[in-house]
């Protein structure tokens, strides 16, 4: 079921879909008949249901989640970027962090800076070194404060990540 909400149309979604949608992010693996069966659903009803849901672009893709600390990346930071003022565009200079092995993710904010910027390192050194070596030196970027994260806690709507 779609509704406008002003100029975007969006898709309502029913307590069968999130169902479904709950079951796909416990994994994404699991196979139609599985679900439906999970669920007390005819096959073609979850079928038909997740192929709706990925038309309409609710479910974005099937993937899978990589656990940083069995590779030996056990530090994950948020660092926050200022921006040279006025001398480039934001969007530039996230597009170039993202590029960079250790970001997870860049997102444009408010406030008294301009990005947060999610990373995973080995240790200390090689975060430092690569603040110091590669963030510092992408083109735009004035300066950084670092905040490391001791623990994670997944909320509910993880998913939408």
């Amino acid at each position: 079921m779609l509704r406008r909400i002003g100029d975007l149309m969006v898709i309502e979604l029913d307590d069968k879909d999130e169902a479904i949608l709950h079951s796909l992010e416990s994994d994404s693996r699991k196979g139609t008949q599985a679900i439906a069966d999970s669920l007390s659903m005819p096959r073609v009803t979850v079928h038909d249901r997740i192929r709706r849901l990925k038309e309409k672009g609710v479910i974005k893709r099937f993937t899978i989640q990589r656990e940083p600390r069995a590779v030996g990346l056990d530090l994950r930071a948020f660092l926050f970027v200022r921006c040279e003022s006025g001398q480039v565009d934001r969007r530039d200079v996230a597009e170039q962090l993202v590029t960079l092995p250790f970001c997870i993710r860049v997102s444009i904010i408010t406030g008294d800076w301009d990005l947060l910027v999610e990373v995973v390192a080995s240790s200390m050194d090689t975060l430092g070194d690569a603040i110091l070596d590669r963030v510092s030196k992408v083109v735009g970027v004035s300066g950084t404060q670092t905040m490391i994260s001791f623990y994670e806690f997944e909320g509910v709507a993880s998913s939408f990540r």
